[in-house]
């Protein structure tokens, strides 16, 4: 793959091992909560004894009661989903040089999915048989990976200004993990022909495919974060 220079800005993004199940259910009891409706939140904590012992081993005396977590949004929904190995660290996925290709990919901003799905094609031989549910269902899931938690999606960038400039795009559960590896294994894409990057596409799917492998072996979901 021919590779363009990048901007010494370009921002390092990571694919973390996340519940994504709790991912939604946060998302959805944080947007209440900022809309003055705060029984959502405490209903979620109070529901799941994991989540509320995670909190308190956090640090946090009433996490039932959200204005008593002196976090903002972004880094209660990361440290609450985040899926942790056995000596209390965030689960690794994939080999040190995957996170590495995809954290800072050779275009533009840096982005390897952004990338994929700026030119990722329909394969017209299959798609216009049965496969277009397929390929759909492949630019959902990374539209939702790449921008679920953004300020264009959520019409607030709450989840993108987090501590130490935390900034989650998005992230998958474990079943759509699942989905998203089984139809790119499929052949109902292919690259645009005026990609700019000589195998770029193929090479940002290998990738990216690598991790969501990790991912599915695991049984997890994935939360796509950014850092500079």
């Amino acid at each position: 793959m021919d590779e363009l220079p990048l901007a010494s800005t370009t921002p390092f993004y990571t694919l973390d091992a996340c519940n994504g199940d709790l991912a939604e259910s946060i998302v959805l009891a944080l947007h209440d909560e900022n809309s003055g409706i705060h029984d959502t939140w405490k209903k979620l904590v109070e529901s799941d004894s994991s989540l509320n012992q995670r909190l308190i081993s956090q640090g946090i005396d009433k996490p039932q009661t959200r204005s008593e977590i002196d976090w903002d949004d972004s880094t209660l929904l990361f440290t609450s989903t985040i899926e942790l190995s056995k000596d209390g660290r965030p689960l690794p996925l994939g080999e040190f040089l995957t996170r590495e290709r995809f954290g800072r990919f050779p275009w533009n901003d840096g982005s390897l999915l952004g990338y994929f799905l700026t030119y990722i094609r329909p394969n017209r031989a299959l798609t216009e048989n049965d496969g277009v549910d397929i390929y759909d269902t492949i630019v959902f899931l990374l539209t939702k990976l790449t921008s679920n938690c953004s300020d264009q999606h959520l019409g607030h960038s709450d989840f993108e200004e987090g501590f130490g400039g935390l900034s989650i795009k998005g992230f998958l559960t474990s079943e759509e993990v699942k989905l998203l590896r089984r139809n790119l294994s499929s052949r109902t894409w292919t690259a645009s022909y005026d990609e700019p990057l000589d195998g770029g596409v193929a090479d940002a799917a290998k990738h990216f495919m690598t991790l969501l492998k990790a991912a599915e072996r695991r049984d997890v979901g994935v939360m796509l974060r950014i850092h500079s």
